[in-house]
């Protein structure tokens, strides 16, 4: 299966110059990419009487192809300063490398089916203007002509639907999420209602945005099965180039096309997915619509004495049992559950996925009880089928079962999104890209700044999170992947691998990104690095605990169960060998001692002090030109 490489923008809004320097370090550093999509307005945001104004000398050089763009690059959002005579100039000049997808409408590249709806949402009333679905109507808006024509282009279309490229936000996108994934304070407000009714037609598997000015990836949620499985889409909104709070601006994503995929791969149900907020945000609207129709007829018979059904009393929290130890891999994590609901009525429910041995139910600040809960089981076999309770109604409510092991864990931000000063986080103006060797779907390999050999690079998540229990499966997977390379990369220089990961629980700047460090030893020392790993920690009263061999979420399991919400440091050596040490509350461990050890294990003990390593940046790319030429013949995205 060939993967396409793409880049996805947010709001240009006529800051082109920036963008494609920008595009262009990060396609010389991670590329070639084989397009970049743009969305949002493209042209600088102005009211729709500017649309006609003169525009600026350096817009019109790129759109005439005078000036060349680094990426074969579509965008929409066609309207905003200078947008009619812009695009009245692109079109003369017939520039094949930035182009205007058009108003609405499919086009497949390299396998990809890309589908698009330019413009916003046509003002109250207007829904109905126009006629013709090849121009925006008054330049700016979409309207129902171009709605039919995109479902229309789409039903004439051969397979899913990969990207769906918008300048809005579709209505009701944040609905049916925990408190903590929603999307910045007032970003979701408003929305287009006919993009969400295409959402939920067409089915796109990543569905990208603009316009809102914040960068926003919400939890994948679930598609209407029609017969043929159900997907996932993965909503994301990007900020505007160059806005001032530096929120993500650029996303990289290596995809397989959909048609390529196997069916399994297609309609894998990612971590932490949700069910439509489509679909809930109008489950929500028609229980509102049943309340207020009841309320009203309790109003008007009164004189009968037809009192409303009063509500029922709610349920007792439930606090956890005593003895019982908390454990997530044998639990689930249960929304939508009814106040009324008692613990034995969730019990009884979830009985028939085998023994129940927890049921946990807080309240709210204020009191209230919780909407959500865990239940624990006896084995972790009987969490596979409780899932299979997903959907079910309990006491006359919908419930939504998850694996507790996969539900988001609070964070100071929202899980995955970057965060400003990050060194690891590529939407960071001042990321060093020149040191990113491969980029991937989920994760990306980095010549380390300080390197302690040629061969020392970090395997880094693209996305922000804490340390390796917190990225999804589907980025472990890919890292995994990419440490299998640089050990086969290593071996044929007679060379092994050793690898770790120090997770520190930042409370300031967004916390850690999670990274491992892979350090090519020579195959003699590395035979002893168990060895020297225990000396070294024996000699602070530390100690390393060898996990299970597994890999995958099993890995993951085991690692979780030994070292739980603790930091930990956790070793890679020759052999499928993992070790890990739990840095407990108020334990001195020194921050630096895996380099310490690393850095003897290679034979270079004086360059443990990565301050002390630090080279010019001509030596730099130089280092990163060498690794690339060495691991290329390995590399996972070649």
């Amino acid at each position: 299966m060939s993967t396409v490489k793409v880049l996805l923008s947010g709001d240009p809004a006529g800051n082109l110059g920036a963008l494609f320097k920008r595009v262009a370090a990060v396609n010389k550093a991670n590329g070639p990419f084989d397009y970049l999509f743009c969305v949002g307005p493209f042209f600088p945001i102005a009211g729709a009487s500017e649309d006609s104004a003169a525009p600026d000398a350096e817009t019109i050089k790129f759109l005439t192809g005078k000036q060349e763009v680094p990426v074969p690059t579509f965008f929409i959002g066609a309207f905003g300063a200078g947008s009619r005579q812009a695009m009245a100039a692109a079109e003369a000049s017939g520039t094949a490398r930035l182009q205007w997808l058009g108003a609405a409408g499919v086009v497949r590249l390299k396998g990809l089916n890309v589908a698009f709806l330019d413009g916003l949402a046509a003002p109250r009333g207007q829904g109905n203007a126009g006629t013709d679905p090849t121009t925006l109507h008054g330049g700016r808006y979409n309207t129902k002509v171009h709605w039919d024509a995109l479902t229309a282009a789409v039903e004439r279309t051969e397979g899913d639907i990969d990207l769906l490229l918008t300048c809005d936000w579709p209505a009701d996108v944040a609905a049916g999420l925990p408190s903590n994934a929603g999307p910045p304070d007032g970003a979701a407000a408003g929305g287009s209602e006919p993009l969400s009714a295409i959402a939920v037609a067409i089915r796109p598997r990543y569905h990208v945005c603009g316009g809102r000015g914040v960068f926003w990836a919400r939890l994948p949620y679930m598609n209407k099965d029609l017969g043929a499985g159900s997907h996932a889409t993965r909503f994301i909104a990007l900020a505007a180039v160059g806005n001032a709070a530096k929120q993500k601006s650029l996303h990289a994503l290596g995809m397989v096309p959909a048609a390529h995929m196997d069916a399994s791969a297609l309609n894998a149900r990612p971590e932490g997915a949700t069910g439509s907020p489509y679909e809930a945000a109008a489950a929500s609207r028609k229980r509102s619509a049943a309340e207020s129709r009841d309320e009203e007829l309790g109003i008007q018979d009164w004189r009968w004495q037809d009192r409303k059904r009063a509500r029922p009393p709610a349920a007792a929290p439930s606090l956890g049992r005593p003895g019982v130890t908390k454990d997530d891999s044998c639990s689930v994590y249960v929304r939508n559950l009814p106040f009324h609901g008692t613990e034995q009525d969730i019990e009884d429910h979830f009985s028939s996925a085998g023994e129940v041995v927890d049921v946990r139910r807080g309240t709210q600040p204020d009191g209230k009880l919780q909407g959500f809960g865990h239940v624990q089981f006896a084995t972790e076999e009987c969490v596979q089928r409780a899932l299979q309770l997903h959907g079910s109604v309990l006491k006359g409510r919908e419930i939504f079962v998850d694996a507790a092991s996969n539900r988001p864990a609070p964070a100071p931000l929202p899980a995955g999104q970057p965060v400003d000063g990050c060194w690891f986080c590529l939407s960071n103006p001042n990321a060093d890209v020149e040191l990113v060797a491969s980029v991937g779907e989920e994760c990306y390999v980095a010549v380390d700044k300080g390197a302690i050999n040629d061969g020392h690079v970090l395997v880094v998540p693209i996305e922000h999170f804490p340390n390796t229990l917190g990225i999804s499966p589907k980025a472990h997977a890919e890292m995994d992947r990419y440490l299998t390379a640089l050990a086969s990369c290593y071996a044929a220089q007679g060379k092994e691998a050793v690898t770790f990961e120090r997770f520190m629980a930042f409370r300031k700047s967004g916390g850690n990104h999670c990274h491992v460090n892979v350090v090519p030893a020579p195959a003699a020392h590395a035979a002893r690095a168990r060895e020297v790993f225990d000396k070294a920690a024996a000699s602070i009263g530390a100690e390393f605990t060898e996990l299970p061999k597994a890999s995958g979420e099993a890995f993951r399991s085991y690692l979780k169960r030994a070292v739980g919400d603790d930091e930990y440091l956790r070793v890679g050596l020759p052999g499928g060998v993992q070790l890990v040490h739990p840095i407990r509350r108020g334990e001195r461990f020194p921050i630096n001692f895996g380099r310490d050890v690393a850095s003897a294990i290679a034979g270079t003990p004086d360059r443990a002090d990565w301050k002390k390593c630090s080279v010019d940046a001509a030596e730099e790319t130089a280092r990163t030109e060498r690794f690339k030429a060495s691991f290329k013949a390995h590399d996972i995205m070649q």
